[in-house]
């Protein structure tokens, strides 16, 4: 596989919701430890509903697309999470003007430019033990397999596979955002909820493409 149809990511949303949902508890589980708990029931009505109006929607293109997910996630997942990622979708949605397949390049410009408004929107950095310390390290990955004539699956699998150890190394790190930051070196031990959402996403890129 070398690009992604508008068709294909409507199903690659439906199995990171199905994820998101699979994982609601355990989700809820981490933010508890370190913040209030509800992070797992947000980000599953924000991609519930994501998936309802892609439904419901004459999309476009991917700005139309990503726009819909930003908005729908300000909207139906207000919290920190929610708006992070909802702003994060609607700066990426201004470089898929006319945009109606992904292929390597559109999938390393969407994160990246995910992981800068999450940047700024949070004034964090990563190493300070949230959602970026998953996402940037799928970029970087993203960024390194750009130009090697690779199929796209090969790229999800090297950034999901990046994801996830970036989420596993949060366990030894000490929150300096956020709600859990409060708990100082109280939080080293505990895996960042957020980094796990990110972590998520790339598994239901990842799940879709590989089979």
């Amino acid at each position: 596989m070398k690009k992604l149809s508008i068709d294909d990511m409507k199903k690659v949303f439906i199995e990171i919701e199905r994820l998101i949902n699979e994982n609601k508890e355990y989700l809820g589980k981490l933010d508890g430890a370190l913040g209030d708990g509800d992070i797992g029931v947000t980000t599953n009505k924000g991609f519930s509903n994501i998936n309802k109006e892609l439904k419901s929607k004459n999309i476009q293109d991917f700005k139309d697309f990503f726009s819909l997910c930003g908005f729908t996630l300000s909207e139906k997942a207000p919290s920190t999470i929610g708006t992070l990622l909802g702003f994060s979708f609607l700066k990426a949605s201004m470089n898929f003007n006319g945009v109606t397949n992904i292929t390597e390049e559109e999938m390393f410009v969407l994160f990246s430019s995910m992981s800068e408004e999450i940047k700024k929107k949070g004034n964090a950095k990563e190493g300070d033990k949230t959602i970026l310390d998953s996402l940037i390290p799928a970029v970087k990955s993203l960024e390194k397999d750009l130009n090697k004539n690779l199929n796209l699956n090969v790229i999800i699998k090297n950034a999901f596979y990046a994801s996830e150890k970036g989420m596993l190394n949060t366990i030894n790190m000490m929150s300096n955002k956020g709600r859990s930051a409060r708990y100082l070196e109280d939080s080293i031990g505990k895996q960042d909820p957020g980094a796990t959402v990110s972590k998520i996403i790339f598994e239901g890129l990842h799940n879709y493409i590989s089979n």
